[in-house]
């Protein structure tokens, strides 16, 4: 195991996810495949944000504190499935297999404000630059909203490091006219 695969995403490594207060400083690319015999679980370091989705719903394949910290063999591949959808960021997806779960499409696309951090975009969407090339497709991604990601537009966990504060509410739109 090198030290890429030892530290954590906080201290700029894939080892596992970043510390839940610190922020993600994994370098772009960084991605990592756990393949068995029914799934295949890609996780793309540099999106995560330590939603810690996974860890809750599968503890025992999703384990930060061990090395590697997924394991496709701890559960059955539906239910790696069910927590690889629940992450938010789409630092987990499934990969391809011949015989494991496909990464689903959703029919649209939401956008919900978390409060004190990131948009969390759910659904087919494509994050384009100033001159229309194309950033990233993806169909769930966390964009930054505290303007201090080193990987805007997307998030970092910046927002939690330097104690970002917004309720995420925004005002009725206005009545229409009968």
């Amino acid at each position: 195991m090198d030290e890429t695969d030892r530290l954590n995403a906080s201290a700029g490594g894939c080892g596992a996810p970043p510390e839940p207060q610190d922020r993600n400083r994994a370098p772009a690319g960084l991605t990592r495949e756990y393949r068995s015999g029914h799934v295949s679980v890609l996780w793309f370091a540099e999106r995560c944000i330590h939603a810690a989705d996974c860890i809750r719903l599968l503890p025992q394949v999703f384990d930060p504190e061990r090395r590697p910290w997924v394991d496709v063999d701890a559960a059955d591949a539906d239910a790696i499935a069910r927590a690889v959808l629940a992450c938010p960021t789409g630092a987990l997806q499934l990969g391809p297999h011949p015989t494991g779960p496909r990464e689903p499409v959703p029919e649209g696309t939401t956008v919900t404000t978390v409060r004190n951090g990131p948009d969390f975009v759910r659904g087919p969407a494509e994050v384009r630059d100033a001159s229309g090339g194309l950033i990233r497709e993806d169909t769930r991604m966390a964009l930054c909203r505290c303007g201090k990601s080193a990987h805007m537009p997307f998030c970092d966990n910046a927002h939690r490091a330097t104690r970002f504060r917004d309720p995420g509410a925004f005002p009725a739109p206005p009545a229409a006219d009968s």
